[in-house]
């Protein structure tokens, strides 16, 4: 599915969802995004100005970052 139809359906719907729940809904997509093979950068790209989202994916990179960093000390500490 093309980035650019999901951030235009996003948008659409946004308004729909209390703001009070937007972040979970962004920090939804954005899961399912990755999920489906979609990278940072492109998803980045096709969000941009949408500070809901682009959050979330922050967000998420931040914590992806953090479970590779544990990830390369538990190898050392089996060593």
């Amino acid at each position: 599915m093309n980035l650019d139809f999901v951030a235009e359906v996003w948008d659409a719907l946004r308004s729909h969802i209390e703001p009070s729940d937007r972040s979970d809904a962004a920090d939804t997509l954005t899961n399912l995004l990755i999920d489906h093979n979609y990278e940072a950068e492109d998803i980045k790209e096709a969000f941009r100005g949408d500070k809901d989202l682009l959050k979330a994916l922050s967000g998420y990179m931040k914590e992806h970052e953090i479970d590779e960093e544990d990830d390369d000390e538990d190898e050392y500490e089996e060593d």
